[in-house]
């Protein structure tokens, strides 16, 4: 039995020069993710039903910060402070 050693790359870092290689590797990278959607629709995770299992908060909370999490996560300290406010990934 073969096992998968593939491992995630780091996300393009943007150091406020070529924003729009960084735009394509990131746009790329999220889309790998599954997150793309989240900032390109600028959506709104729906609220939580009444009586929510663990598992469904779990799910809720991740969905509206991994995309924001990888924005973050991909500018260095300078760009940070200009986004740490943002609400949303399609906002940062």
């Amino acid at each position: 039995m073969a096992f998968s050693s593939f491992a995630p790359p780091n996300p393009p870092v943007f150091t406020g020069e070529n924003y729009p290689i960084w735009t394509v590797k990131m746009k790329a990278y999220l889309r790998a993710f599954d997150l793309w959607d989240v900032v390109e629709t600028n959506r709104d995770v729906p609220p939580l039903r009444a009586n929510p299992t663990i598992a469904q908060i779990k799910e809720h909370s991740e969905e509206k910060y991994k995309a924001l999490s990888c924005i973050h996560s991909s500018v260095t300290d300078v760009i940070f402070t200009r986004i740490m406010t943002c609400e949303t990934a399609n906002e940062a």
